[in-house]
């Protein structure tokens, strides 16, 4: 049976919504469009609409957002500090070299 303590006795927690828990845990370098749009200081739908672009081919104008986090039906969009590049060149922002991994 449940115990019925005084309030000050309870400590209360606030419950992170599921998107905010996966966004704070993604690695590093990896963002979300509404960070990439921040970073360009542009709107999130023209990040949004240069992930949809296609070339006058109907192929995909841009690789970017290559990769997902998806929990059941719940996805978000990641951008890797490659996909990042790829936009800096459109938005003519240089990027810092980086060292190649093996």
């Amino acid at each position: 049976m449940a115990k019925i303590v005084d309030a000050s006795e309870v400590k209360r927690t606030t419950r992170k919504a599921p998107a905010t828990r996966m966004i704070e845990d993604l690695p590093d370098g990896h963002l979300t469009a509404r960070m990439v749009a921040e970073k360009f200081g542009v709107n999130i739908e023209t990040i949004r609409r240069l992930s949809r672009a296609k070339d006058s081919a109907g192929n995909d104008r841009f690789q970017a957002p290559s990769k997902a986090v998806q929990a059941g039906e719940l996805v978000i969009w990641v951008y890797t500090p490659d996909d990042v590049d790829e936009l800096a060149e459109y938005f003519g922002e240089s990027v810092p070299k980086r060292k190649k991994t093996k």
